[in-house]
């Protein structure tokens, strides 16, 4: 333990050393004076014979070993001295650094829990599906399929290890206390082979789970079993009534596993009828086998879709080919991904533009000690030491930075998580801080602080610098100056890109707010009461039910009025295909489908423009009548004259009700709708009676009163009609449209703005420390400029000029970025265009504007110096 005691005692016996060096020093000096020499001389002789008593102490520390030790320490506590000593730059290089990589961390950290990994599932890139190809679509796709159809995939085809189907859908669970609606997933018994995830309590399905002798069986989700039933293990082998249906729990899942956001799994028997527990049609995933290509596949599949668009050409297109498979990932890609990759590319400007702002501020630092340097090399120092230290020095900087980095992304991504709308990140999706992202981002930026800030050692041992130490002042080589003139033009042109972006996002919300609603949203009321068609089997009960509720809500003390919808207004479409006659119909030519009463035209504002709405005769004789929008006529009827004419609704069968008579008349025109943020295309509308298919379960309720008032009463009313009939998504159409409509539009205007504010931040602080270390290394220039007769005006001038310049150069290179940045962006806008002239105008205004504030304050201390001091300064 020898080295233990010398490590702690080091200090003692380095100061016995200087004691007794100088002991040695003092004896010689007296043995002199007694030779008869003066004090003086003899101190003079002492010292001479002795050599230097600095490096005989150093010596001799070496001597005792742990010298790197020593350097190292000493390291440090130089580094520490210099970085408090321009503690400026330290703070503003620390927060820079910071806001990059948290930024960085945290945006990179939701991408790869949506878009890397979002699934729990054992070797996800072997679950796939059909990939369906037609020359109708410019994409290809995947779809749903008949029970007899997965049937005959599952049974006539070897591509697959294992097949399961599941189809969604609410259900409702009674029994104890009010009905809940929950999300159901019927599934096949071995949907959790498939998948590779067995419950964490209890057994999964087996097939005689779904034979027709068994009792029925459900699983129940992680999260439904810790809400409703407190994670009691108790929940196994208690029976559940799902739909009328006694159901025994069998198992519970674990936490993320959340196939289709489901709150129960009910394993069913697929057999080849029409529907299964009232849904026709069933979602098919496979775990593909080993060594299947895609052309093996497409040979084995295509032959039997042939067969499936003969049997039933309304629902598949002509010319249907297979493109192979269609991996998991893609076909439940998150709604969040096109935001997500562009945010990817911004967090990454946003840290290159932290990245260089730092590295221009620690270069022009950097020049600042080049003097400095110069001397310590002269008097003996190598490059490897001065190498050492500012490595040190660098990596003490850094040492600072990531801890605070840290809590920036940590807060960063709660920020985000809070901001994402609903229903756009994945349920199994995983999302927490991920260090390998955090340590390339930390890579990044040490990179640019090592690099920069080893620059002046680099040249500090260059002999050609030897006249250093005989200048007055280092401005910095021809080539620093280009180097940071090529910072100041970087940051300005990253900083465009971004700032565009921020300006199109801005725009957009602009056109998202702008389009009118129809309802009042503060005093409109919405809320689904969906009837299961296993306790109101017939039409006749639908219609009854929904009759008498409007009556008795208008009766509801504040209610104005009431009407029906299949849909929530605005947010979702029920969309139904045209056909004229015998003509032929294109497979994605869509109309949205109202199911509705006479009140809705009153309710909406909505004027009519040519014939009537819907009335009570036309609802009560459950009349084939159609009022349709004015670009529905200018769509199908360009020649005018559409009241009177008919047209047949090709695929009504998708409202879970076979018509048995598709052709409706029009009997009205009515104005168009406005279009909704959430649809790509503006389709046209139209109106039916809600008797002619009673699939509609929304209510849209007028209100005297705040929406919210009311949802209690009109509650009371429902469950008075039915005690075991829930309501879902009931809320004021204010709160629907925050919640579906705005938030996406909002979150993504809130984190491009605030990456592209943070960028002009990043870009001014950069400029003005560029421009503010050209003028003071410019001093004595000024100075002699103003002698020879130059004034205040002429010195501003000079400065903001050269500031004026890079930053025309830096729009120069920035505006192919903000091209290129803005047609990335082109499907996250609403009714604005991607090279929007405005936003282009008003960012190519701001940054010359940003460069002039960067270097007001700089130039007006350059032109205040007293020409007789700069002259004489050193």
């Amino acid at each position: 333990m020898g080295w233990l005691s010398q490590l702690f005692s080091r200090r003692r016996r380095y100061n016995d050393l200087s004691v007794s060096v100088q002991e040695h020093l003092e004896e010689k000096i007296d043995e002199l004076m007694e030779e008869g020499m003066s004090r003086k001389d003899a101190e003079h002789a002492a010292r001479k014979q002795f050599g230097n008593v600095l490096l005989t102490e150093q010596r001799g520390r070496e001597a005792w070993q742990w010298q790197s030790v020593e350097l190292f320490f000493a390291d440090i506590r130089y580094a520490a001295r210099q970085l408090w000593k321009s503690r400026g730059i330290t703070v503003v290089v620390v927060l820079m650094l910071a806001l990059g990589i948290g930024a960085a961390t945290a945006v990179f950290s939701v991408a790869y829990g949506v878009l890397v990994n979002p699934f729990p599932y054992r070797d996800v890139k072997e679950l796939a599906t059909p990939r369906l190809c037609s020359p109708e679509d410019t994409r290809c796709f995947w779809d749903d399929y008949t029970p007899s159809e997965f049937l005959e995939i599952q049974q006539k085809t070897d591509i697959f290890q294992g097949v399961t189907a599941s189809t969604v859908g609410n259900v409702t669970l009674t029994g104890d206390g009010e009905a809940q609606q929950i999300r159901g997933n019927y599934i096949t018994a071995n949907t959790f082979d498939v998948l590779g995830v067995q419950p964490m309590l209890g057994r999964s399905p087996n097939d005689a789970d779904v034979s027709a002798d068994h009792e029925e069986v459900a699983v129940l989700s992680n999260r439904y079993w810790l809400s409703h039933f407190g994670g009691s293990q108790a929940v196994v082998g208690k029976v559940i009534t799902v739909d009328g249906h006694a159901r025994t729990v069998i198992g519970v899942m674990p936490p993320r596993f959340l196939w289709r956001g489901a709150d129960v799994y009910l394993p069913v028997a697929i057999t080849p009828v029409q529907e299964i527990e009232g849904h026709s049609r069933l979602t098919l995933v496979g775990r593909v086998r080993p060594g299947v290509t895609d052309v093996q596949a497409a040979g084995e599949l295509q032959p039997l879709f042939n067969d499936f668009v003969k049997q039933d050409p309304h629902r598949h297109p002509k010319n249907l080919r297979i493109g192979g498979l269609m991996p998991f990932a893609e076909m439940f890609q998150s709604g969040l991904a096109g935001t997500l990759y562009l945010l990817l590319g911004a967090v990454l400007v946003l840290l290159l533009i932290a990245c260089v702002n730092v590295s221009s501020l620690l270069l022009a630092r950097a020049v600042r000690r080049e003097h400095e340097f110069v001397l310590r090399a002269a008097i003996g120092a190598s490059r490897l030491r001065l190498f050492r230290q500012v490595i040190v020095e660098s990596l003490l900087l850094m040492a600072i930075s990531v801890p605070m980095a840290i809590l920036f992304a940590y807060g960063g991504l709660n920020a985000m998580l809070h901001l994402v709308p609903e229903g756009t990140i994945p349920d199994e999706a995983l999302i927490a801080l991920n260090v390998p992202v955090l340590l390339v981002s930390i890579g990044m930026a040490v990179f640019s602080v090592l690099v920069f800030g080893v620059s002046p050692a680099w040249h500090s041992a260059n002999p050609r610098l030897a006249a250093a130490l005989t200048s007055v002042r280092s401005t910095g080589s021809h080539a620093h100056r280009r180097l940071l003139n090529g910072f100041v033009v970087a940051e300005i042109a990253l900083s465009l890109a971004l700032m565009t972006l921020a300006g199109l996002m801005m725009r957009s919300m602009i056109s998202v707010e702008k389009v009118p609603v129809l309802f009042q949203p503060e005093h409109t009321l919405m809320m689904r009461v969906p009837l299961s068609p296993q306790r109101y089997p017939k039409d006749e009960d639908k219609i009854r039910f929904f009759s008498e509720l409007q009556k008795q809500i208008q009766n509801v003390p504040g209610v104005k009025a009431v009407t029906l919808d299949a849909e929530l207004p605005f947010l979702w479409g029920y969309g139904s295909r045209i056909q004229l006659g015998s003509q032929p119909f294109q497979r994605n030519d869509y109309s949205n489908l109202h199911m509705v009463t006479p009140e809705y035209l009153a309710m909406s504002g909505l004027r009519m423009m040519e014939g009537h709405f819907i009335d009570e005769r036309e609802i009560s004789v459950h009349a084939h009548d159609a009022v349709v929008t004015q670009d529905f006529v200018t769509h199908y009827f360009p020649a005018g004259n559409a009241v009177g004419q008919t047209f047949k609704m090709v695929d009504a069968s998708r409202a879970d009700k076979e018509l048995t008579e598709n052709t409706f008349t029009i009997v009205g025109i009515i104005q168009n709708l406005p279009i909704h943020p959430g649809y790509r295309e503006n389709y046209p509308h139209m109106f039916i009676p809600y008797t002619v298919a009673p699939v509609m379960d929304t209510l849209v309720i007028a209100t005297n009163l705040p929406a919210e008032n009311l949802l209690q009463p009109v509650r009371k009313v429902v469950a008075a009609m039915d005690k075991d009939q829930p309501v879902t998504d009931a809320m004021a159409l204010r709160q629907l449209l925050e919640r579906y409509g705005y938030a996406g539009p909002r979150f993504a205007l809130m984190l491009f703005g605030t990456f592209a504010a943070s960028a002009l931040l990043l870009c001014l602080i950069g400029i003005y420390g560029v421009f503010s270390f050209a003028t003071s290394r410019r001093t004595q220039e000024i100075g002699v400029r103003m002698a020879l007769g130059a004034d205040r005006g002429d010195v501003i001038w000079m400065v903001l000029r050269q500031a004026c310049g890079l930053a025309a150069l830096g729009i120069a290179v920035g505006l192919p970025l903000a091209f290129v940045a803005a047609g990335f962006a082109k499907s996250q806008l609403f009714q604005t265009s991607q090279y929007d002239p405005v936003t282009f105008a008003l960012v190519m205004c701001t940054l010359p504007l940003l460069a002039v504030v960067g270097t007001w304050l700089p130039a007006r201390r350059a032109a205040a110096v007293d020409p007789m001091v700069a002259l004489r300064t050193e």
